[in-house]
């Protein structure tokens, strides 16, 4: 792959651009003044709107070859709804740049489970990179606390990792037979689904204009549109550019939460920030090997 072909540029600005968008997504759990359950179920709520009204428009299908299909989707929905809401709640009752480093353990998480989910034994390597990540992580928060907020931030925004790497995992599973738009649609609905019936304060947080705007911001700029954008930029990078470049988000959430809302994060921040995200390359890479040695095998 020629780095300097316009092709790889285009992408590597598209990716980006979407990292950017998705950085900044975690500024509506200040903006708006609603429990994560109301906020997430708006957000899946428009964004089934509108996936909606494109698959209308395109006229393509989202029919399943079975039901059992559907249901294991529309299952890892249910997880992806459990993932949204804890990582706003992280963000929520602590800071955007604590509960979004908390967040990206999910990489190192996956090194663990997908072995474990396959019968398999974690990589020794991969169990190191986990600790050191917790060991950013307790760098982070002052006081290991349920009192403190830091700490609540930090364990909502693990448990959220977690579910995170499992949907993830079980998700890759499902591109072999559907289109990612089809899949994200369902696990979209599902969200919906599991949350409305929770969402206190919806039909409230809808009848104000400017909480309305900016739920269709947040599900058609935010969400459709940036992962339209996320898969599309795919086509012309590697897994490791790709990954490698995510870690920016948490920097661009980071700095927008310190300008737009004044959340200015602590020194120690900073370096268990560093720690995190040195975990997370490190295991990007480390992927990237494992494909290149085994495509070297298959050669041979």
């Amino acid at each position: 792959m020629k780095t300097s072909s316009p092709s790889f540029l285009r992408s590597v600005l598209e990716l980006n651009l979407t990292i950017l968008i998705m950085g900044n997504v975690t500024l509506f759990a200040k903006l708006l003044p609603f429990p994560a359950v109301t906020i997430i179920s708006g957000r899946a709520l428009f964004s089934v709107l509108l996936l909606g009204l494109f698959f209308l428009l395109r006229r393509k299908s989202i029919t399943y070859q079975s039901f059992k299909h559907f249901c294991y989707v529309f299952g890892i929905g249910i997880l992806f709804a459990l993932h949204w809401v804890t990582y706003f709640h992280s963000i929520q009752v602590s800071t955007v740049a604590v509960g979004m480093l908390s967040l990206f353990t999910y990489p190192v998480f996956s090194a663990i489970l997908e072995p474990m989910l396959g019968g398999k034994r974690p990589e020794p390597f991969a169990l190191f990179l986990a600790s050191f990540s917790l060991f950013g992580l307790f760098l982070i928060v002052p006081d290991l606390s349920w009192d403190n907020q830091m700490f609540q931030g930090v364990v909502s925004g693990v448990v959220s990792a977690v579910l995170y790497a499992i949907r993830n995992l079980l998700t890759k599973e499902m591109h072999v037979h559907y289109p990612s738009s089809q899949i994200l649609f369902t696990q979209l609905f599902a969200t919906s689904i599991v949350l409305l019936p929770f969402a206190n304060g919806l039909t409230v947080m809808l009848a104000e204009p400017k909480y309305l705007l900016f739920q269709v911001v947040l599900a058609g700029i935010f969400t459709a549109l940036a992962h339209t954008i996320w898969i599309r930029s795919l086509s012309n990078l590697s897994v490791t550019t790709a990954g490698t470049l995510s870690t920016l988000s948490p920097i661009y959430g980071s700095l927008a939460a310190w300008y737009f809302l004044g959340e200015v994060p602590p020194d120690r921040l900073w370096l268990g920030g560093a720690v995190i995200l040195f975990c997370a390359v490190m295991e990007v890479y480390r992927k990237q090997n494992e494909a290149r040695q085994r495509e070297k095998e298959k050669l041979v």
